[in-house]
């Protein structure tokens, strides 16, 4: 039983800046060039697995420099802030106004802000190798794979141990695609974050129009995702749930990038600045230049980030998903 009538685009909101720009069909084609974008670590012969924005080798690390950062600002602040408190009580000169800043900054760093960063630190480190979403069209399923919810994988006594995965599953007639945009803001700068959307339904009951809704799962790295790009990530899904198609283009790799083992390795997958500068140059020239041209400041950031890419596969943790999983999916035939 179909979750909704599906009608197929919603063209009227194409030109919006947030929320819902376009509600996919499942019938109806999206892109002429459908393309998994470096998104899938392995295909089956009725199933494919996508890998989780952060389980991507290149985006690994980027928590741990956002830790290293959080944590410079915090030591370098804190001490100034308070001295200068003092400076003001001593001479006599307190100010309400600089006090109540400082009250202000601490309460964000250390209340509002420091969640974020504990959030940002568990993501990178020992952190599951991969959650992957896993789009099953033999049983007309989809899969989410996850660490446990209860938080038990967290422990010092499991901390170094491999991971057992819990799961969930939908049925991909209850499930719509959405292609979603968000604004964001730096005081600067405004860009607009592009997301493929999946909302996942219950069967709708006598009397009702749509089931319960169960979840709301992104596919794909927002990061890589444009006005342009959604669809055709949207168009290989579809044409592999709906229309037999391949798991993957012909010619279209897996991963953009093997997982490194050193940190030279780490260093050619998150810049150019490493073994694969030819790589690098001949997809990505005009980025590559750029890297060049700031060299001064473009190498320690790439040796930084690299660094951090290197700790987090480092202490990157192996998964071990539910047999059942196995066992409706089998054995891959292709594999990054």
């Amino acid at each position: 039983m179909a979750l909704v009538d599906d009608k197929g685009p919603s063209p009227e909101n194409r030109d919006a800046l947030n929320g819902v720009l376009e509600r996919f069909s499942k019938r109806k084609r999206a892109s002429d060039q459908p393309s998994a974008l470096g998104n899938v670590a392995a295909v089956y012969h009725d199933a494919v697995q996508f890998m989780e924005a952060s389980g991507s080798a290149q985006m690994r690390g980027l928590g741990l420099m956002a830790v290293l950062a959080y944590v410079g600002i915090v030591t370098f602040l804190t001490p100034k802030i308070i001295l200068q408190n003092i400076k003001y009580f001593n001479e006599g000169s307190f100010s309400v106004y600089f006090a109540v800043v400082s009250a202000f900054l601490f309460f964000f760093m250390f209340v509002i802000a420091r969640p974020w960063f504990v959030a940002a630190w568990r993501l990178d480190a020992f952190a599951a190798d991969d959650q992957p979403t896993i789009f099953d069209r033999k049983h007309r399923k989809v899969y989410r794979l996850f660490t446990p919810l209860d938080g038990s994988h967290k422990t010092w006594a499991k901390r170094f141990r491999p991971i057992e995965l819990q799961a969930v599953e939908y049925d991909w007639d209850c499930i719509t695609a959405e292609h979603r945009a968000e604004m964001v803001t730096t005081g600067k700068t405004v860009t607009r974050i592009h997301r493929l959307t999946m909302v996942a339904r219950d069967h709708p009951k006598a009397g009702e129009k749509y089931g319960r809704l169960l979840e709301e799962f992104n596919v794909g790295n927002s990061m890589a995702l444009g006005p342009n790009t959604v669809p055709m990530l949207w168009e290989q899904i579809r044409r592999f749930m709906e229309e037999g198609g391949s798991g993957v283009p012909h010619g279209e790799p897996l991963q953009v990038f093997e997982r490194p083992t050193n940190l030279w390795q780490s260093m050619g997958v998150v810049g150019p600045f490493g073994p694969r500068f030819a790589w690098w140059w001949k997809t990505s020239p005009w980025m590559t230049g750029m890297f060049i041209f700031m060299l001064p400041f473009s190498l320690p950031f790439n040796w930084l980030w690299g660094t951090c890419n290197w700790i987090s596969h480092m202490t990157m943790r192996k998964t071990v998903w539910p047999a059942e999983i196995h066992e409706r999916v089998g054995q891959p035939v292709r594999i990054a």
